[in-house]
């Protein structure tokens, strides 16, 4: 019980220090930014093609919006308690660097989660689409997928280099997302995003008409799997971030 509620301490603490004036002001520019490109191409084209504002409703939220969220919420998490001058205060408490992280974890989470929700509720309006309620049920669990899955990935440059957590993130999202998510190999079975453009196939019914060079960059596994495959990576991404902290040795801040 004493871990549950120092994690939901932090958690706490996380979020209401993301629901200062600036950071709302940046939230909702951002949820509104999916809706205005979708806006802006709907205008374009004289209307949308189902598919293609199916496609483009997915890369503008679940991938971009979230990604760039959890960027922002997730890395810096370790460096700035560094900075702050609260770590000493955190390590010595029983399951204090747990917590930070997994507290964090699911504040960055609920977060960018709530922002993309909002955007995609704001897309979905703009991009006029047929069977909206459909598709806003079914974007919303590959936002909360793509949330949790990320957000593990990002808890791991946070603990290793901590200064760098940014860079290191965005390398990683780079190079383990889409390098080694479009790669055809073992290697892409352990990426987010081949369990989320495989979740979009298949519920939107585009597998038979899939053309040949493309099955190979989306799963034939049922939804559940890719679902389950989404948690398992992020537990162990967790599990890894939480083993590497807890073993790590930070210098206080003023030798930082």
């Amino acid at each position: 019980m004493n871990a549950v509620r120092g994690i939901l301490a932090v958690a706490g603490f996380q979020l209401r220090r993301m629901l200062s004036p600036q950071r709302l002001v940046v939230a909702v520019a951002g949820a509104a930014f999916p809706a205005a490109v979708m806006l802006a191409a709907r205008r374009i084209a004289g209307g949308l093609d189902r598919d293609f504002g199916v496609v483009l409703l997915y890369a503008l939220v679940p991938e971009a919006l979230c990604l760039l969220g959890l960027l922002v919420t997730m890395c810096p998490v370790v460096a700035d308690e560094l900075e702050r001058g609260t770590w000493q205060h955190v390590v010595v408490r029983p399951g204090g660097r747990r917590s930070l992280l997994v507290g964090t974890f699911l504040a960055a989470v609920g977060w960018t989660a709530g922002v993309a929700l909002l955007s995609l509720a704001l897309t979905l309006f703009a991009a006029g689409l047929d069977d909206s309620p459909r598709l806003a049920g079914m974007f919303a669990v590959l936002v909360l997928l793509s949330c949790l899955g990320r957000a593990a990935l990002f808890a791991l440059p946070a603990v290793i280099v901590p200064k760098r957590a940014l860079v290191a993130s965005v390398g990683a999202a780079i190079v383990v997302e889409y390098l080694a998510g479009f790669l055809p190999a073992v290697v892409n079975q352990v990426t987010v995003s081949l369990r989320l453009r495989s979740l979009l196939v298949e519920w939107m019914g585009w597998r038979r008409n899939l053309p040949e060079s493309l099955r190979l960059f989306v799963d034939d596994q049922p939804p559940v799997v890719q679902v389950a495959a989404v948690l398992v990576l992020t537990a162990v991404l967790l599990t890894a971030a939480s083993l590497i902290l807890a073993f790590r040795q930070f210098p206080p801040a003023e030798e930082a």
